[in-house]
């Protein structure tokens, strides 16, 4: 079939001869055209190369009729390095009577003094090349990262998900690490770039790190995102601003990924530990905070809660216990105004009155000193009659 298609008849009859066959008994399908070499994109065969000019030989000017100033004497210079020597590496000028010189031609040039032989020294210094084990040629840098740290960041940024997990069960006794995966996944991804290379190629791979200036293996370290800095100056003040916004919802959402964050990451100098001691300390309170307060709020409305005394109960426990956590000034203010106002409301008089006490000791603006004023002159008013 491909003979035929290609309309090869003398290597037809062979093949049919070969078989014992005739055309005849040979059912061939209907032939589409034939099979074209592919096209070059780029017709570099057509372009005009640059050559490079040669003389001509003694022959060739000889075949070409080229005899004018050419005689037999014209020989073709000998092929020189530059130096003065022929192709044999030998100088004129180290002969003498057409054999090279003699061993008493050499003792003349003893004056100069070339000295002994150089024989390069057994015990001289080289470089070792080391084994895999010790981060030789075979070893990606993400599995460095997870060799060089005892961090679970570390480990993660490697991939080693499980050691991480083990380091983090063995450090802080974690068990439940469904709500770390975000933060996994998060430092996975930031600690490598990729570089689209060929279509059918993978990309290729840049480990970042945060050891840029080191140079040994052993020392290299991956960058870890959110760092210290970046909890305090973003994720900490956002926390804050859903607080003053009453997005508690946001809040805890915001103080719980802080603390994740601090659970998988790693620190260099001591006041970035102390920093984050501070933040593990803010973080964890806000959330008892909000939480408490959500779960007040998810009692039911103010007119479920005055027909059940146990939700009532409930509800004025969890106002009181919003405003125990170390908050900022201006966000203990909001959890103690919010307790005192529904103190007053259920007639619980001498808890709004310490309420309204600890406002006032903390230093209330205008806006809400009048509303504090009211409260008070109210309970003086009823204890004197």
């Amino acid at each position: 079939m491909t003979a035929k298609s290609h309309g090869l008849e003398e290597e037809c009859e062979s093949i049919l001869e070969a078989t014992g066959l005739t055309e005849d008994q040979i059912t061939l399908p209907n032939l589409g055209s034939t099979l074209a070499p592919p096209k070059p994109l780029v017709a570099t065969f057509k372009a005009n190369w640059p050559t490079k000019a040669t003389s001509q030989s003694f022959f060739e000017k000889a075949l070409l009729g080229q005899f004018e100033g050419l005689a037999i004497e014209d020989e073709p210079t000998a092929a020189s390095n530059g130096f003065g020597f022929d192709e044999g590496g030998e100088d004129d000028s180290t002969k003498k009577n057409g054999t090279l010189m003699d061993a008493d031609d050499e003792e003349d040039a003893a004056g100069w003094d070339m000295g002994d032989d150089i024989v390069p020294e057994e015990d001289g210094d080289f470089v070792e090349v080391e084994n895999a084990d010790a981060g030789g040629s075979g070893i990606s840098e993400a599995d460095l990262w997870a060799r060089n740290s005892p961090l679970a960041a570390d480990h993660v940024a490697g991939g080693s998900f499980e050691t991480a997990m083990q380091l983090l069960n063995r450090q802080l006794g974690a068990v439940n690490f469904e709500p770390l995966k975000p933060r996994f996944l998060e430092i996975y991804n930031a600690t490598k770039t990729f570089l689209p290379a060929s279509a059918d190629l993978p990309p290729l791979i840049n480990y970042v790190r945060r050891t840029v200036d080191e140079t040994n293996p052993r020392n290299v370290l991956p960058i870890i995102p959110r760092d210290i800095e970046s909890l305090a100056t973003l994720d900490l003040q956002n926390g804050y601003k859903s607080m003053q916004a009453n997005k508690l919802e946001d809040g805890v959402r915001i103080f719980k990924g802080i603390l994740h964050a601090l659970i998988v990451n790693a620190v260099s100098t001591a006041s970035e530990v102390e920093e984050a001691k501070k933040l593990i300390t803010s973080a964890s309170e806000y959330c008892v905070a909000m939480s408490m307060e959500l779960s007040r709020r998810a009692l039911g409305t103010s007119e479920e809660i005055q027909k059940s005394p146990e939700k009532l109960k409930r509800s004025l426990e969890l106002s009181a216990f919003f405003t125990i956590p170390k908050l900022e000034v201006p966000h203990r203010q909001l959890a103690l105004i919010s307790a005192m106002k529904l103190s007053f409301q259920n007639k619980n008089l001498s808890t709004a009155l310490s309420f309204a006490n600890r406002i006032l000791a903390n230093g209330v603006g205008p806006k809400n000193l009048e509303n504090v004023r009211s409260r008070v002159e109210f309970f003086l008013n009823t204890k004197l009659s």
